[in-house]
């Protein structure tokens, strides 16, 4: 039995001397702290109680956060028409937000990376309907339409928003490899000349995703070639610079006298440079790492 203090005098442990008129003291000391735990047991699940019933709150109110931003289309992709060489073309492109709305961080932190996505998972069936247009405003009005009712485009819009703003789905778990094996496909050699050397290009369109990927991965691609983009002429992470390079090193190798099987040997070879160069993947990392918010995926090391 512990010590028990006592404002009048001292009293010790039962089997030592203890004055008679402390004893009673003792006795309702003893008795009083049987019912203490007791209180502290009922304060303290009360306290777990409110906490878990917050928690449970909170978590309630969060998931209730809603961003419907395929009805704000027209705040933040813009078509128009121009001419060049007496062919009219459309031209599709996002553009930042001046608003406010609950999507306004997200589109102004990812520019390049939504473009992409509209740009490759976007139907284009009405393109000449579209181009017979003549009124510029119209036009703008039509396009916004048929891209709400585009279901491709939709479903990559909402899972990007269902998995940062409204955090309704978990994010989707890429390792370096994977991202990797993504952002290398965008170094390509479109062919050799006619005086056998390389020539290369970095292109949304002209690159060999849809000939490697049987799975299409719409937000891995959209970061992986926004990035390499970004740093395409950068001062700390020059992909153009470590493009070249690996150029050059193609040159150290016969990869074939027929030009076809050259040329193919020297994609597969491309993709091995650049999946090893140090330069593209501490850029895709960085990159990540700065927007980490606004992306559906988590990265991880392996």
């Amino acid at each position: 039995m512990p010590h028990v203090g006592w404002t009048g005098g001292q009293v010790r442990h039962a089997g030592k001397s203890i004055k008679r008129n402390n004893l009673e003291l003792l006795e309702h000391s003893i008795a009083s702290l049987q019912p203490l735990s007791t209180i502290m047991k009922d304060k303290t699940m009360k306290h777990l109680f409110i906490v878990v019933t917050l928690l449970a709150f909170s978590g309630y109110s969060f998931s209730q956060i809603k961003c419907d931003i395929e009805n704000y289309y027209d705040e933040f992709i813009k078509t128009q028409k121009f001419k060049y060489n007496d062919e009219e073309y459309l031209v599709k492109k996002v553009v930042e937000t001046k608003n406010t709305e609950c999507f306004s961080n997200l589109v102004n932190s990812n520019i390049m990376y939504i473009d992409y996505l509209l740009t490759n998972f976007s139907s284009n069936s009405n393109y000449r309907d579209l181009l017979s247009i003549t009124d510029s405003l119209t036009l703008q009005k039509n396009y916004i339409k048929q891209l709400q009712e585009d279901s491709l485009f939709n479903s990559v819009m909402s899972d990007l928003v269902a998995k940062t703003i409204e955090k309704k789905l978990p994010k989707d778990t890429i390792s370096m490899d994977e991202l990797l094996n993504i952002a290398v496909k965008y170094f390509t050699i479109l062919r050799i000349n006619e005086d056998g050397y390389y020539v290369g290009k970095v292109c949304v369109g002209l690159n060999s995703i849809e000939k490697t990927e049987a799975i299409r991965q719409p937000h891995i691609e959209a970061f992986s070639f926004s990035s390499i983009l970004k740093h395409y002429q950068s001062e700390k992470f020059s992909m153009y610079d470590e493009f070249v390079k690996a150029i050059k090193e193609l040159y150290k190798v016969n990869f074939g006298i027929d030009k076809e099987e050259r040329l193919l040997r020297a994609q597969g070879a491309m993709f091995l440079l650049m999946r090893n160069n140090v330069n593209l993947g501490k850029m895709l990392k960085s990159e990540y790492e700065k927007n980490i918010h606004n992306l559906p995926f988590v990265l991880t090391d392996k």
